[in-house]
């Protein structure tokens, strides 16, 4: 149980520069995290980095204004129920979850944000840091998650030779 959420706490979004900083988290990325957590069924949601100061972030090559500096970002991997999550699953469960800026970062490592036109100077981005690409237009493969709901009231009728052998809800 976190202090920002059922999964989340501020500690785990401080700034890795070894000071001590007052910083916010946007609620937008937090209740965004919840639902990415909820569809991936995760076990574990790693915040790798969350807020940065200015000068951390720059260090670490992101620029003093970036996404992490104003509390709209974090760098994820995500455990799933039987292992880790590819980068490619995870960016595809962000963007149905409705994170507006995506990046690959590694085999498993994703930057997530929630940007928009009013807190960033440009409200969407979905990319592939391994790569460079930054023109990705969808992650969507049509993926099935763990924590995805399944379809109900449904018949399902199994025939051999046009006679009914079986019918049962699912």
């Amino acid at each position: 149980m976190g202090d920002l959420s059922e999964h989340f706490a501020k500690r785990e979004f401080a700034c890795k520069c070894g000071k001590v900083h007052d910083f916010t988290i946007d609620k937008e990325l937090i209740e965004k995290l919840e639902k990415l957590h909820k569809l991936t069924a995760a076990t574990a949601i790693y915040i790798t980095s969350g807020y940065r100061c200015p000068e951390y972030s720059k260090s670490v090559g992101g620029y003093f204004n970036d996404a992490h500096t104003k509390g709209i970002a974090a760098d994820i991997v995500i455990d799933g129920k039987y292992n880790r999550l590819s980068s490619e699953a995870v960016a595809e469960a962000a963007e149905r979850c409705g994170f507006t800026g995506i990046g690959i970062i590694d085999n498993t490592a994703v930057h997530v944000d929630v940007r928009n036109n009013n807190n960033y100077v440009n409200p969407h981005w979905f990319g592939d840091e391994r790569s460079g690409n930054d023109n990705i237009k969808t992650f969507i493969t049509g993926r099935k998650f763990d924590g995805e709901e399944t379809a109900k009231g449904h018949k399902l009728t199994i025939m051999i030779d046009d006679e009914i052998i079986t019918e049962r809800m699912i």
